[in-house]
């Protein structure tokens, strides 16, 4: 199984950097066609679209995945998976007809005006169609097929850049092109997923299979609006409490510190499906909590650098304007990393218990509410940041303390805890070093000495052996083939 995760990791890692990972990619373009306030008014629309994605299919994707390992039928997978599909399409398209028939009003509700209007318009076209592709790329999951899922990743990956160009530089629409050009890149990448897996669907419909589906993933509805809550909340409240332009600075962190999720969501694609395979076999415990050691060490070290090196990446990717959107990243990528890495505390989704997600999700929107009202009107973009972090915070450690009554994993605690300590006062040293180090040279010798420090930590704690990193370097190499 740990041979498996890291081989589909890779690929799904290197996928969803194209895909996800165009949020950094075309930052040097966005930040450059967009105004602040513009890029506040992008942040929203793809707000509106992660709330979208969230309740519109009801989940119906998760119900999709629990049931397809219990299905051996080549037939009945292709009818469970077809039921998915048609259902994810009608939700979507009622979503579509509704929000164009009132969207003067949802204009006037987000940005308090008609300055948007068309780009919301193509914004919802684009939201819709996203909502049918992501279910294609889950399929990919499902059916272990990681080659495929790159392959379409990269076909959306080359749209959106191709596009973004064309609407952007050469035509000069601004955020009109942005959302027309993401629209239509999700509408060809679409359909070249459904030419991929046109045998996994048919012109099936079948009620008692979507009622099974939705009895699993239903809870996760209002799981997914409280998590909603607990991501997004600070743009809400900085919505309220300050401006477009201070929000387009958090968009902007955001983005940057979205390397986390794309981490996460390499490590998610691979992980889940083989954990619900194996979950029965006596050692899959003990290789999940090496493999949680592992991606701790790595996460941690990729975070650190990112943060002591936002300063100098927005200064080479975007525009002076947006400089100040480098002090969020301390706050904001820690925050998303927490919040994903609950698929290393796999019980509730083994034994079922969705209900203690909704649960546990509620208790860190709450949070999120709480912290985001206290402290974004004094400290705007930093207490929303601050307000993420405690959320995904409260939300990673109340999910594993629940999941191991229900499948105990042994974890190295006391290692991952020592190692988090080590980040925690190296990234402190690091935005200390942003702020009264004068010379850049001396910032840049005193940052990578924290580097080493860091790396030098993760062995010590034994996390990460020699040995290890020498295994892992010949299942590449065999894997991938010898270089040179």
């Amino acid at each position: 199984m740990i041979r498996a995760t890291l081989r589909d990791s890779l690929i799904y890692g290197f996928a969803s950097l194209l895909s996800k990972g165009l949020a950094i990619f075309l930052l040097p373009i966005y930040t450059r066609v967009l105004s602040v306030r513009d890029y506040g008014a992008y942040d929203l629309l793809l707000t509106l679209g992660a709330l979208a994605n969230l309740i519109v299919a009801m989940e119906v994707s998760q119900g999709l995945a629990r049931h397809w390992v219990d299905l051996k039928s080549p037939t009945d997978r292709s009818r469970l998976a077809s039921t998915a599909l048609w259902f994810t399409v009608c939700m979507y398209f009622a979503f579509l007809i509704f929000g164009l028939s009132f969207s003067e009003l949802l204009s006037d509700f987000l940005f308090s005006s008609q300055e948007f209007l068309p780009s919301l318009r193509f914004g919802l076209v684009f939201i819709a169609v996203n909502g049918v592709y992501y279910l294609f790329l889950n399929q990919f999951r499902w059916e272990l097929r990681s080659g495929s899922y790159a392959v379409a990743s990269l076909a959306y990956a080359l749209g959106v850049l191709i596009l973004s160009l064309l609407f952007c530089f050469v035509l000069d629409m601004g955020l009109e092109g942005v959302m027309l050009g993401q629209m239509l890149a999700a509408l060809l990448a679409s359909c070249f997923s459904w030419y991929l897996l046109r045998h996994s669907f048919g012109w099936f419909f079948d009620f008692s299979l979507l009622r099974k589906m939705l009895i699993f993933s239903a809870p996760l509805v209002p799981a997914g609006l409280a998590t909603f809550v607990s991501l997004y909340m600070n743009r809400v409240a900085l919505h309220h409490f300050s401006t477009l332009d201070e929000l387009g600075l958090f968009g902007v962190a955001s983005r940057l510190a979205g390397v986390m999720g794309i981490m996460m969501l390499g490590v998610q694609s691979a992980l889940m499906p083989l954990v619900y395979q194996h979950y029965n076999e006596p050692t899959t415990p003990e290789k999940v909590a090496k493999l949680f050691g592992w991606f701790v060490a790595l996460a941690w070290f990729v975070c650190l650098f990112l943060i002591l090196g936002a300063k100098w990446i927005l200064t080479l990717f975007a525009t002076s304007e947006y400089s100040r959107a480098a002090g969020l990243v301390a706050y904001l990528a820690p925050a998303l990393l927490l919040s994903q890495m609950y698929i290393f505390a796999p019980g509730i989704g083994i034994r079922k218990k969705t209900y203690i997600q909704l649960l546990l999700t509620m208790f860190a929107a709450g949070t999120s509410l709480l912290a985001n009202q206290l402290l974004v009107p004094e400290w705007g973009g930093t207490g929303a940041a601050v307000a993420t972090l405690l959320s995904a915070l409260v939300f990673f450690v109340s999910w594993v303390c629940v999941s191991q009554r229900l499948y105990p994993i042994p974890y190295a605690w006391r290692a991952v805890g020592g190692l988090t300590v080590g980040f925690c006062v190296c990234a402190g040293l690091g935005l200390w070093l942003d702020t009264d180090v004068g010379s850049i040279w001396v910032s840049a010798a005193a940052k990578l000495m924290l580097v080493v420090f860091f790396l030098a930590l993760v062995f010590l704690l034994g996390l990460v052996s020699a040995a290890e990193l020498r295994s892992v370097r010949f299942w590449i190499t065999q894997r991938f083939g010898r270089p040179g």
